[in-house]
């Protein structure tokens, strides 16, 4: 059994409207979620539980079940920056957090396309979802934002790198 503590604030998405998220995370990983407070536990097979365990992670990192439910497929992966490693204040991460969404999300869905991955920048993290390949591509990106260089810079990267993309 595996245990993820996700905020409280997104139990409500993990359960879904009349368990019906719950009900359809149960089919697609084969596992039992039983949810108390803010805390999910999983049942299964070991592999099965590994794969539950990111689909859990990812929805409580804010990602749509939809979304989330891309880690059952075969070589996608979840990748989670921790935007305190790059900012000192809360300030700081708010602005840090609107430099890797951008201007009604422009970067973020820039990034997105270019790198065919799914974001979620939620609280102190930004979750990316996507086959490893991309998501090391996107990672890159992201970090080069985070670190300040100019969105140009990281879209001229991005731009340079698309060969790594897998489809």
């Amino acid at each position: 059994m595996k245990e993820v503590k996700i905020p409280e604030e997104r139990v409500g998405v993990l359960i879904g409207e009349g368990g019906e998220t719950k009900e359809k995370f149960e089919d697609l990983t084969d596992c039992s979620l039983v949810v108390e407070d803010n805390v999910a536990r999983i049942e299964g097979d070991a592999l099965a539980e590994m794969n539950a365990q990111k689909v859990v992670k990812a929805i409580g990192r804010g990602f749509s079940p939809d979304k989330a439910f891309r880690l059952v497929e075969r070589d996608v992966a979840l990748y989670i920056v921790d935007i305190s490693e790059f900012a000192s204040t809360s300030n700081s991460r708010d602005r840090l957090k609107g430099r890797v969404i951008g201007r009604d999300g422009e970067a973020r869905r820039h990034i997105e396309k270019m790198c065919e991955i799914d974001i979620a920048v939620y609280g102190k993290t930004i979750g990316m979802v996507g086959k490893a390949e991309n998501i090391e591509v996107a990672q890159e990106a992201v970090t080069m934002l985070l670190n300040g260089s100019s969105h140009s810079t990281a879209y001229n990267y991005l731009e340079k790198n698309q060969g790594k993309i897998v489809k």
